[in-house]
C-alpha cells in the first residue's frame, strides 16, 4: 500500500504523519518549529524521527506559510525566523532523496477540504487557517487559485488598521497582527491593562494568556474575554467581507488552533461579515468550522496534494 508523508510548518509546531491510501495516518507526531534555526535542521529531524520510528513512505509533500508555488520557496514569511528566502523544494530534496512536493500551508488546508471533507461539491470556496498566522485557500471555478506569482490567498496580511501594530516585514496594521495568535493574546493584555471590571484572565500569568484561554472564558460570558472575542471577530468579520465582495464566495470554512474556539468565534464572524457584505450576497453566504480541524488538515493537504495531483506546478 503506498503512503505519503505530509508536513505541515507553522509559526509555533510542525506536525508531521504517514498517510494511506484512506487519508488515515498510520503515525503522527509533532515538533516545536522555533526549536530549528533554519529549515534543513528541522526536516532532518522530521526525518530522523520517521526512521527512528520504522517509518514508509513513498512520497512527500509539505505545506509552509508563504510559499511561492512559481519559486517554489518561502519568501518573506513573517511567522518563521529564518532567512527571508527558503529554497524549500530544493532543501527537501536533498534531505528525503524524493522529488518532494511543496505548497502553501492554507492551499495544502483547501485541498484537504476539497477531497476529504465538506468542500467535495463545491466549486467556489474559501478556507481560512487561523493559528500563528492568517492564510487563505481557494477554489475559483473548481480550480485551486494561485495569483500570477503564485502568491494568492495572503489574507493575513490585508490591511484593516492603517496606523495599526507593525509586523515583521514592517507592514502596519494587517488583519494577522489582530487575528493571528499573538495578536488575540496582545489584544487581552491591552483590555485587561485598561479594564475596570474584573476577569478570570486575571488569574492567569501573563505567559499563559493563549487564545484557548480567551474563547474559553468568553464561553463563560467573563466580560474582558467577550470584549476580545468581539474585537477578534469584528476584524475577522470585516477581513473576511474584502474576500467575499471581491469573488462572491458563499462558503467559507475556518480551520486551525483558533478555529477549534467553535461557534463561538463563528457565529460572532458570520454576523460582522453579513453586515459588511453587499446585499445580494448575503443569503447563502455561510461560514462553517471545518470538519477536518481536529485532524490537522493542513498536514493532510499536504500529503493529498502529493498523491493527488501530477501537473508540473507542484513538482
Amino acid at each position: 500500500m503506498s503512503r505519503t508523508l505530509g508536513i505541515d510548518i507553522g509559526g509555533t509546531n510542525t506536525a508531521f504523519a504517514v498517510v494511506d491510501e484512506s487519508n488515515e495516518f498510520t503515525y503522527s507526531n509533532s515538533i516545536k518549529t522555533k526549536d530549528f534555526k533554519d529549515l534543513q535542521g528541522l526536516l532532518s529531524e522530521v526525518k530522523s524521527i520517521l526512521e527512528k520510528n520504522r517509518q514508509q513512505y513513498d512520497k512527500v509533500g509539505i505545506g509552509a506559510p508563504s510559499v511561492n508555488q512559481v519559486t517554489k520557496q518561502i519568501e518573506h514569511a513573517p511567522n518563521l525566523d529564518w532567512d527571508e528566502i527558503v529554497p524549500i523544494k530544493e532543501i527537501a530534496d536533498e534531505i528525503f532523496d524524493l522529488d518532494v512536493v511543496v505548497i502553501n500551508d492554507a492551499n495544502a488546508a483547501a485541498v484537504a477540504e476539497r477531497y476529504a471533507g465538506d468542500a467535495k461539491e463545491l466549486e467556489n470556496f474559501a478556507v481560512i487557517t487561523l493559528g500563528t498566522g492568517i492564510g487563505c485557500g481557494l477554489y475559483i471555478d473548481g480550480q485551486l487559485s494561485f495569483g500570477d506569482n503564485g502568491l494568492a490567498g495572503e489574507l493575513g496580511q490585508l490591511i484593516i488598521h492603517r496606523d495599526g501594530r507593525e509586523n515583521k516585514n514592517g507592514i502596519h496594521g494587517c488583519l494577522e497582527t489582530y487575528v493571528g495568535s499573538k495578536g488575540i493574546i496582545a489584544t487581552a493584555k491591552e483590555k485587561l491593562e485598561f479594564s475596570s471590571v474584573g476577569s478570570l484572565l486575571q488569574n492567569l500569568p501573563p505567559s499563559e494568556i493563549s487564545p484557548v484561554e480567551i474563547f474559553k472564558f468568553a464561553r463563560k460570558e467573563d466580560p474582558v474575554a467577550l470584549e476580545v472575542a468581539d474585537s477578534v471577530a469584528e476584524d475577522l468579520g470585516y477581513g473576511i467581507s474584502h474576500l467575499v465582495n471581491l469573488l462572491n464566495i458563499n462558503t467559507i470554512f475556518l480551520t486551525g488552533g483558533i478555529a477549534k474556539s467553535g461557534n463561538i468565534l463563528r457565529r460572532k464572524t458570520e454576523k460582522v461579515l453579513k453586515y459588511y457584505v453587499h446585499p445580494g450576497a448575503k443569503e447563502n453566504l455561510q461560514i462553517k468550522i471545518s470538519q477536518l480541524v481536529e485532524t490537522n488538515s493542513g498536514v493532510l493537504g499536504a500529503a493529498l496534494t502529493a498523491s493527488v495531483y501530477e501537473d508540473s506546478v507542484w513538482a
